[in-house]
């Protein structure tokens, strides 16, 4: 398996931390689980770090700690594994999620996918670059690119309107 051997050849210099660039793509299920299994034990014993590059969340929900998502290129929320999932603030993750409730079920037919198209990375416009695919974008999204800023504890967010917490009811 050409991913042992990659993992092989990097753990040779005894690193701090591995970086994994996709090492699961295009593996079938069995052989994904192996792989994982064998990182997360070489993990263990070397006490080492291990970056995800990934764009299987289930592997990110199973493995990490902490996330950095990134859209065109650029990082627009942080957070623990936990938060980003019960609680995400950038609206990429929003329209996400609602798309995959609305693909439950379906055995047929086109997937769907978040509207519009992804930028042009050689020719970004001012502001946000998920604006024109955003399903609740501000006028301010349009001029001005947001900044990584805080959007709960240990939480940061790079989006104009972000999601806000559901208010709970304490009867």
């Amino acid at each position: 398996m050409r991913q042992r051997v990659m993992i092989a050849i990097a753990l040779s210099c005894d690193p701090l931390l591995l970086i994994a660039d996709e090492p699961t793509t295009a593996l079938d299920v069995t052989i994904q689980a192996q792989l994982l299994d064998f990182v997360r034990e070489i993990k263990e014993e070397r006490g080492m770090s291990v970056m995800w590059i990934t764009h299987d969340l289930g592997v990110v929900a199973e493995l990490c700690d902490q996330v950095a998502v990134m859209y065109a290129g650029s990082i627009v929320e942080m957070a623990s594994v936990d938060d980003i999932f019960a609680r995400p603030k950038h609206r990429l993750h929003v329209d996400a999620a609602q798309l995959h409730a609305l693909d439950r079920g379906r055995t047929a037919g086109r997937l769907m996918s978040i509207k519009g198209l992804p930028p042009n990375l050689a020719s970004l416009r001012p502001g946000c670059p998920f604006a024109v695919r955003c399903s609740a974008p501000v006028e301010r999204c349009t001029v001005e690119r947001p900044a990584l800023l805080p959007a709960g504890e240990d939480h940061l967010a790079a989006c104009w309107n972000p999601v806000a917490d559901p208010v709970t009811s304490t009867n």
